[in-house]
Parts: structure tokens; sequence; C-alpha cells
């Protein structure tokens, strides 16, 4: 858990940021942008777990 909240910490304003378009560009361009914030979780999971050790601190040996 402290992965997840360290790479939020450090990032929240990006995700922020694709949470919003992807629902801008769904509503505008069509439904298949809402299947984008669906996505979002994995990437962020894959990050967390691979970029910060179990105290929430970034990993140094990256």
């Amino acid at each position: 858990m402290n992965q997840i909240l360290g790479l939020w910490r450090d990032t929240w304003i990006v995700w922020c940021v694709f949470l919003a378009l992807s629902v801008a560009m769904g509503a505008v361009l069509g439904w298949f942008f809402y299947l984008l914030v669906v996505c979002l979780p994995v990437p962020f999971l894959y990050f967390a777990f691979n970029r910060y050790d179990s105290l929430g601190r970034e990993k140094a040996d990256l």
C-alpha cells in the first residue's frame, strides 16, 4: 500500500490530467476513450510496485 501512496504523492497531478483528458475526449469524440479510464489503474500499479519500495520511497537503483 505504501508504494501506491508514494506514487500518488509524487505524480497525482499527472494522473488527474490523464483522467480529465480521457473523460473530455470520451464526451467529445466517442465512448471508446472511456475505456482509457478503466485502463489507467494498470500502469499506475505497475509503476507503483516497480519504482517504490515497501516504505513508499522511490527506489534508488533505477
